[in-house]
């Protein structure tokens, strides 16, 4: 499985400094930005912001930049049709539409929207949260307050499912 990462999602795991969980959740899969996503995090670095940091130390061993080919070139200027999009979602709905096995990890709900409509297989924060407890990767009630406090704090999003997943570590938890 490839699994791409739109801006949102790298921009808030490279803020909390926790890719770990995701390279836990997926061992046998590689991982991607479009160069698109990677302009707007260099713009943020520009910016002064340290975050870019984290993900620019995994560039080249965990993470890789991918190119839009001359298909997925025709296919971007085509997604502008389908709805209002930043150039690094476009670039990353043009790239899963046209490639096998990708998956796309955003948290914005009119790209996960769209892209459910278009038949690309797409997480978003709370997905991916859900995933880490059914997986063990999360093993704690503690270590689930603790992750969402980060991602609340450091990312300002707001984790709008909070008593779910709460309801389910218990489960797993109590189930182990």
């Amino acid at each position: 499985m490839e699994i791409l990462l739109d801006t949102d999602i790298a921009s808030c795991l490279s803020k909390i400094n926790r890719f770990d969980v995701i390279f836990k959740l997926f061992p046998n899969s590689n991982f991607f930005i479009p160069i698109r996503v990677f302009e707007e995090l260099k713009e943020a670095e520009e910016l002064g912001f340290s975050f870019v940091g984290i993900i620019s130390g995994l560039l080249g061993d965990k993470i890789e930049i991918t190119s839009l080919n001359e298909e997925e070139i025709r296919d971007y200027e085509e997604i502008n049709r389908i709805g209002k999009f930043g150039y690094g979602e476009k670039a990353c709905i043009a790239i899963c539409r046209n490639r096998e096995d990708f998956i796309l990890f955003s948290n914005d709900g009119h790209v996960n929207k769209k892209s459910r409509d278009l038949k690309i297989t797409v997480y978003n924060l709370e997905d991916l949260l859900s995933l880490v407890i059914e997986e063990g990767v999360i093993k704690s009630e503690d270590e689930l307050e603790a992750l969402m406090d980060r991602i609340e704090y450091l990312d300002r999003v707001n984790i709008r499912d909070k008593e779910y997943l709460r309801s389910k570590v218990k489960a797993e938890v109590g189930g182990v």
